[in-house]
């Protein structure tokens, strides 16, 4: 179970999550894609579903999993999209419902379960959902996020002690810094 995060919006993590998650379901891997960004959620817009019954709906009892989670056209991959937009997002993170849905994604049919988590210096909600999930993956966009932010989220996050796993370096122009990648 990893959880992608960023420091400030529009860096890029609900298309990272995306990415990864279509690319471990063409490796043939199960994967569930939670979106538990519930003030700003994107994942059903990035994957053109309809964010219908999701997240909130199973954190406050109104849907069982079974009905938040759905298949998507990719061979092996399912969704839990946010949801209606509860008053209480945080509350919602880091109630019990929240902690069982992780641990018994956990020990579940998926091989692999990405949650997208609001940005870090916005909300707590990442800093929540991190010491339950087995890492997390920090999304940095290039050239837009200064340093001193990036290093206040990532210190901000480190606060609950997660597993981080590194950092996903997103929106680089390859073109503009073709000296620089060259090599690469």
């Amino acid at each position: 179970v990893i959880a992608l995060t960023s420091a400030q919006p529009l860096e890029g993590k609900t298309t990272t999550a995306c990415n990864m998650a279509i690319a471990l379901a063409y490796g043939g891997s199960r994967v569930l894609l939670i979106d538990a960004d519930m003030r700003r959620p994107s994942v059903s817009r990035t994957l053109g579903m309809e964010n219908t019954i999701g997240l909130s709906h199973l954190l406050t009892g109104q849907a069982t999993a079974r009905q938040a989670i759905r298949r998507t056209n990719v061979q092996n991959l399912w969704v839990m999209t946010a949801g209606a937009t509860p008053p209480n997002p945080s509350e919602l993170l880091s109630s019990d419902r929240m902690k069982t849905l992780i641990a018994n994604v956990q020990s579940g049919p998926f091989d692999w379960v990405l949650i997208d988590t609001p940005p870090v210096l916005a909300v707590t909600d990442a800093v929540i959902i991190a010491p339950w999930v087995s890492g997390v993956a920090f999304v940095i966009g290039s050239e837009m996020t200064q340093r001193r932010l990036a290093e206040r989220a990532i210190e901000t996050l480190m606060t609950s002690r997660p597993h981080l796993l590194g950092a996903v370096l997103n929106r680089v122009d390859i073109v503009r810094n073709k000296y620089y990648y060259s090599r690469y």
